[in-house]
């Protein structure tokens, strides 16, 4: 899944010590507890070593149970929250209701087989924690002794839109569609974890041929565009940080990030 989710390229890696990268299948589950034993590992090595980690990425959920640890937080990743609601509008609530009872008895047996907003809910802390929320509100919160130094990267967002549209149709030309199709063939399908992402979803409808190639790439840049809109709206409220416009010369921005985490306190 290199072109989908924009790895870092072997040079890239090659100049900078990247972690945890390539590290389970696409059509293995994994999980905000999965992540925070995983990305705990990590920070503990380096911090044995005395070198400063910087965590990359968008999914605030992710980063707040490094900050504040994990076992107690209920909120639903947007992905994940989408994906459940387009389900129980194609497969009804029933068939999610159905789904619970599965993974979290306790919880579906207080919950109405027609009430879609708390079935998804409870899925989605499932799908992301892998824990059942019953069992979520029984667990004592872990943590770690790290301390975090939190940039935010904003954006005017008439640029950040056209930077999204121009990052898409440069994954279709390094061949988005064929790695799409390779993983088809290996097995993955709709209901492949892996292939939940925005990127690979929506090109099923091209391979069932219920949708064009170019209006699959629309929707692309669109659902892009709006998991960013509500990426921003969740740091604008549930994260304090530093801003540094991402719209800046890349020099400019090495300098500011370098200003930020030249304070070893943050270490």
């Amino acid at each position: 899944m290199d072109i989908g989710t924009a790895k870092p390229s072997l040079d890239e890696q090659s100049k900078v010590s990247h972690r945890l990268i390539n590290i389970i299948e696409p059509i293995e589950s994994y999980s905000l507890y999965h992540y925070f034993d995983d990305a705990t590992a990590v920070l503990e090595q380096l911090k044995r070593d005395n070198v400063c980690g910087l965590v990359c990425g968008g999914t605030g959920l992710y980063l707040r149970s490094l900050i504040d640890g994990v076992g107690v937080q209920e909120e639903s990743d947007p992905a994940v929250r989408d994906m459940l609601t387009e389900r129980v509008r194609s497969e009804g609530c029933q068939t999610l209701h159905d789904e619970l009872k599965c993974c979290d008895p306790e919880c579906a047996e207080k919950i109405h087989a027609n009430d879609a907003q708390r079935i998804i809910r409870a899925l989605s802390v499932y799908h992301q924690t892998g824990k059942p929320l019953s069992v979520l509100h029984r667990i004592i919160q872990k943590k770690n002794n790290f301390r975090f130094n939190v940039v935010k990267l904003t954006a005017d967002r008439e640029w950040l839109y056209r930077r999204i549209n121009e990052r898409v149709d440069k994954m279709i030309a390094q061949g988005l569609y064929d790695e799409f199709r390779e993983l088809v063939a290996v097995g993955c399908n709709e209901t492949t974890p892996g292939m939940q992402c925005v990127g690979y979803r929506e090109l099923f409808a091209v391979q069932n041929g219920t949708c064009s190639f170019d209006d699959a790439v629309e929707m692309i840049k669109r659902n892009t565009r709006r998991f960013a809109k509500r990426q921003i709206t969740w740091f604008s409220h549930q994260q304090s940080g530093i801003e540094i416009d991402a719209s800046l010369p890349m020099e400019t921005l090495v300098e500011k990030m370098k200003a930020v985490f030249s304070d070893s306190a943050f270490c």
